[in-house]
């Protein structure tokens, strides 16, 4: 008994409540009433305008001087488009449709999504390659690299036999209240660091950027990562593409404050894992753990005491991998993550 409950000790603090978040699952595909297009076009609204579906609102600004420009954010289009990469076809993705429907999101490095609800839960979204970026990485331009390339030299100096390990990914950060969570997602678009260059790849089709490690927030921002930098920042051009952008209303359950000093090691663990954590009344708890696509593996309700608590639990019959451990209340909850190996 001890051992199990220590598997959903450990599942409780990786979990957010994701029985409570499957209730109200809010998904963005770009094609609601708010979002109305012409055939082959983008959003653009001059007077710098974020747009807003339900809850969700997705930052965008529009820069009037230079004859005007889209200056930073998120866009949606339906721009069909995979020959033109240059910087003329900013809109444009990889995979040339939408996910589903008509239409999706092209966003800049640095783009900021903000939910009017503090308390969301970002599930994740399907995301691409720009034709702007896919081409570039593909073919090189005058001031981006080809991606691979074995000729001539970089900023490192002379490029390896094998070509220089290149990459180009995005990574996902929650804030809740002004705070950073500790926690982020990503997903590498194109990928040339592999020992064999057959391994190499560039992203054209749709790819599911899972978000769940990063928990509730009230807003997330996404930052572009590149191999290729000069002296004003990023090579690369700075744009991806995604579509299902998918939430969940957490419906007023807040983080559980009761729990601190939660301690949990190994991690990543093999077989045995201790979890420890100062509790500051007796109550009970329901603690669950999940596997990183939501499953149910273990569920338990125990009695927190006051003070110091301690549990081990065995894992050794898990199969290696991303795993949550959820530690819920009658109105909050708390989790962290562990991986098993």
């Amino acid at each position: 008994m001890k051992n199990t409950f220590l598997k959903i000790a450990l599942i409780i603090l990786t979990t957010i409540n994701l029985q409570v978040y499957a209730q109200l699952p809010v998904n963005v595909t770009f094609d609601e009433p708010t979002f109305t297009l012409t055939p082959n076009s983008y959003y653009k609204n001059t007077s710098v305008k974020d747009y807003t579906i339900g809850a969700t609102k997705f930052r965008y600004s529009w820069d009037t001087a230079y004859g005007g420009f889209w200056k930073s954010g998120i866009a949606y289009t339906n721009i069909k488009d995979t020959t033109n990469g240059t910087f003329t076809n900013l809109y444009g993705c990889a995979a040339y449709n939408a996910y589903n429907g008509n239409n999706y999101a092209t966003a800049q490095d640095g783009a900021v999504i903000t939910f009017s609800n503090s308390l969301n839960y970002v599930s994740g979204f399907f995301i691409t390659n720009s034709t702007y970026a896919w081409k570039t990485m593909k073919n090189g331009n005058t001031f981006s690299r080809k991606f691979g390339d074995t000729t001539g030299t970089h900023s490192g100096g002379v490029y390896p036999q094998g070509g220089y390990p290149d990459y180009f990914k995005v990574v996902a950060y929650g804030y809740r209240g002004g705070i950073i969570k500790p926690d982020s997602a990503q997903l590498y678009l194109a990928d040339y660091r592999f020992s064999s260059s057959s391994s190499d790849y560039i992203v054209r089709s749709w790819q599911y950027l899972n978000c769940s490690s990063i928990g509730i927030v009230d807003s997330i921002i996404f930052k572009l990562r590149s191999s290729d930098n000069g002296l004003f920042g990023m090579n690369t051009p700075g744009f991806f593409c995604m579509d299902n952008f998918t939430t969940v209303n957490t419906v007023g359950i807040e983080e559980l404050t009761t729990i601190s000093n939660i301690s949990l090691y190994p991690n990543p663990a093999n077989n045995f894992v201790y979890l420890n954590f100062e509790s500051k009344e007796t109550s009970p708890l329901t603690i669950n753990l999940y596997d990183i696509s939501g499953k149910e593996v273990f569920t338990e309700k125990q009695d927190a005491q006051i003070g110091i608590n301690n549990f081990s639990f065995d894992i050794s019959n898990i199969d290696a991998g991303l795993y949550f451990i959820e530690l819920k209340n009658a109105t909050s909850t708390k989790r962290i993550k562990i991986v098993k190996q």
